[in-house]
């Protein structure tokens, strides 16, 4: 055999081998963000035209949501916990639990597998399910994966197909760690505190100072504020922003509330946990 010959068939075995080996599944395929894709940010017109994988569209408005649980005391001290970290489209309506496939049950056991174990240590004392808030019977575990899988299948940075070499349930990893990471840079109960404005069982306070406190401490964004309707007590409030980037390592930049106030304009309680710190 000529050495022209065996180097054509050397070339071709060359060729079978890397297509036999290659990993074509769809996450392998994913798009390479940018730099410049990844700064832009979600809901402006850039974001129309820019790949879903690198900025959240269509839902790029995003709401940070927080709980404030009395009764019972839900978390530690006179803290808020977290109720979520949600998806709305940029007119303010919202999408919902938009891939079945990937609603998963057991994501404690997802983020072990993934050894991230202080991730699920902090979500196990702050992110708290009260269902009268949250309108999900059950466990904490059981809130968490209603929170994906009706929120954060609907992301489009998350989806499976953005992923290099994905592995199964790898997007809760992105999901859970940004929705604590947002709740962090957002500390309510600080924010209030240094406004002089502090649970107790005796004082009311005006919907506009409260709105005002955390207008000032967000960069002057009004966030949704909301009470109970049974008792009118405060419980929720939720920070509206857009996202520069993807869910995973993204920049949350605010913007002002666009659902009304559940709350009257005075005579608001604040009151003081039931067994606090439970």
């Amino acid at each position: 055999m000529g050495i022209t010959k065996i180097a054509f068939v050397a070339l071709g075995l060359l060729i079978l081998y890397l297509f036999v080996t290659a990993d074509t599944s769809p996450a392998s395929c994913n798009h390479s963000c940018s730099t410049s894709e990844l700064d832009v940010l979600s809901c402006s017109s850039a974001s129309l035209t820019t790949n879903s994988c690198c900025v959240e569209s269509p839902g790029g408005l995003l709401i940070v949501a927080q709980l404030y649980n009395f009764n019972p005391g839900l978390g530690p001290g006179d803290s808020w916990t977290m109720h979520g970290l949600w998806p709305d489209l940029c007119n303010g309506s919202y999408p919902s639990s938009c891939d079945p496939s990937r609603a998963y049950t057991d994501i404690p056991a997802a983020l072990k597998r993934y050894k991230q174990y202080p991730l699920l240590e902090y979500m196990t004392e702050w992110w708290r399910n009260d269902p009268i808030v949250t309108t999900e019977n059950g466990t904490d575990a059981d809130l968490w994966a209603h929170e994906f899988g009706k929120h954060g299948t609907c992301m489009s940075t998350l989806h499976p197909d953005c992923y290099h070499r994905y592995q199964p349930e790898l997007e809760l990893v992105d999901f859970y760690s940004t929705s604590v990471r947002l709740f962090k840079e957002l500390p309510t109960a600080e924010f209030l505190a240094a406004c002089d404005i502090i649970p107790s069982n005796a004082t009311t306070y005006d919907l506009a100072d409260i709105e005002e406190c955390l207008s000032d401490a967000t960069g002057g964004f009004t966030p949704h504020m909301g009470c109970s309707e049974i008792t009118g007590y405060l419980n929720e409030v939720w920070y509206y922003g857009h996202l520069r980037g993807r869910i995973g390592g993204g920049t949350f930049e605010g913007t002002n509330s666009t659902f009304k106030s559940t709350c009257s304009a005075t005579g608001i309680r604040y009151p003081l946990k039931l067994n606090s710190g439970y």
